[in-house]
Parts: C-alpha cells; structure tokens; sequence
C-alpha cells in the first residue's frame, strides 16, 4: 500500500521575513541601477550638447578666419561728398566691418560684412554675435541695398573684444590698436576674443587672423 509523500520537518525552506528582504533588496538593486541609468543618460546627453557647442564655435571661427583673411582693402568714391574716398574697412574695439568676396558656390558676389553684438528677442539670450551682410555693386546706376541682411552666428555672448596690429605710419613700429579707422591698408593682425558668462561651458578659442591682401583697390559707389 503505498503512502503520501510528506514533507519532512527540518527541510530548508524560507521564512515569509526573509522573502520580504529579498523582495526588498531586489527593489532596492532595481532603484539603484535605474538611477545609473538615467544619470548615464544625463552624462551622455551633456557631453553631446558640449560637443554641439563646440562644434559650432568652430564653424564660426572657420568663417571669420577665411572671411577676413580674404578682406579687400577697398575704398569708395562719394560723388555727393565731393568725390571724397572713404575706406570700407572700419575696425572697433566691438565690431568690424570690412568687404570681401563670397566663395563661388555662394555666389562670388563682392559684400560688406560686418561683425558685431546685437541684442536678442529675448532677455534670457541677452546679446548675440550677428553677422550683417550687404551686397555691393560695382555699377553706380544700381542702387545698393540699404538694408543688410543679419544672421546670428552665436547665441548668449557675453562680449566682443577686437584688437589690430600694424603700424599707422611707415616710420613707426607696429603694435597692438583697440580701433583701426581712415585707413584703407588693412592690419597686419586682427585678433577676435569672443566672451561668454562665467557659468556658461563654451570656450572661445584665441582667434588671430592674417589678411592676405594688402594693396588699396578703388571703385566707384
């Protein structure tokens, strides 16, 4: 006759306390490897938002450097002013504004740019670095556009400081010039230092710029 089998006193088994610390340590473990998980996260999207930043201040430079070194030391004609010549370079301790020519893919067309701080929309955004570009016409029976158009290059700066090298006269030495105005031979050196606020993570590399021509050209206007 054969019997039911039944568990016999002394098994090892667990205890209802010891089910609830298990299931309480696993909750536990399950927390902290959720808050690993969002703080990887919050790392992962940190580094990629600095790298963004950084990878726009770098188009930015490339812009500005290739645009001034290929700065045109160009004066104009004012028949109204009697035909009085007046250089396009202007440089400022805050912005400067100068005439190039756009590479061919965007045009090749002869503007003058200047770039400067502009305030922005919104409170928050404080000031921008804009760039304003205005096309130029060698023809005097086209009327030039008044206005320029303006593109913002960085967002939330704090300031712009520009400084020109070179020599005012040819008996003097260069040296360093918080403006460079009335002259139409460009510096030697133009160096552009962007700032942003202290909490701000951006950096602005140190930008010096070399402009590659240096004979005065003429039109009309």
């Amino acid at each position: 006759m054969s019997r039911c089998p039944c568990p016999r006193s002394g098994e090892p088994g667990f205890t209802l306390l010891e089910l609830l610390v298990a299931i309480t340590l696993l909750g536990l473990l399950m927390a902290a490897l959720f808050g690993g998980l969002r703080l990887g996260a919050r790392v992962w999207e940190t580094g990629e938002t600095r790298l963004d930043a950084a990878a726009r201040i770098q188009i930015v430079q490339d812009l500005v450097r290739q645009r001034l070194a290929q700065a045109l030391p160009l004066e104009v004609v004012l028949p109204e002013e009697g035909d009085d010549y007046q250089p396009l370079f202007l440089g400022q301790v805050d912005a400067v504004r100068f005439a190039t020519l756009l590479p061919a893919h965007l045009g090749g067309d002869l503007v003058l740019m200047e770039l400067a701080l502009a305030e922005a929309d919104t409170p928050e955004d404080s000031t921008n670095l804009v760039l304003r570009l205005r096309r130029l016409e060698l023809d005097a029976e086209v009327e030039p556009d008044p206005a320029p158009e303006e593109r913002i290059l960085l967002e939330r700066v704090e300031s712009l400081e520009l400084a020109y090298f070179g020599a005012f006269r040819p008996d003097e030495l260069p040296e360093w010039w918080e403006a460079w105005e009335g002259r139409v031979e460009l510096p030697q050196l133009i160096q552009l230092q962007v700032r942003f606020a202290e909490n701000d993570p951006r950096r602005w590399p140190g930008l010096i710029v070399r402009p590659m021509i240096d004979q005065a050209l003429t039109f009309q206007f």
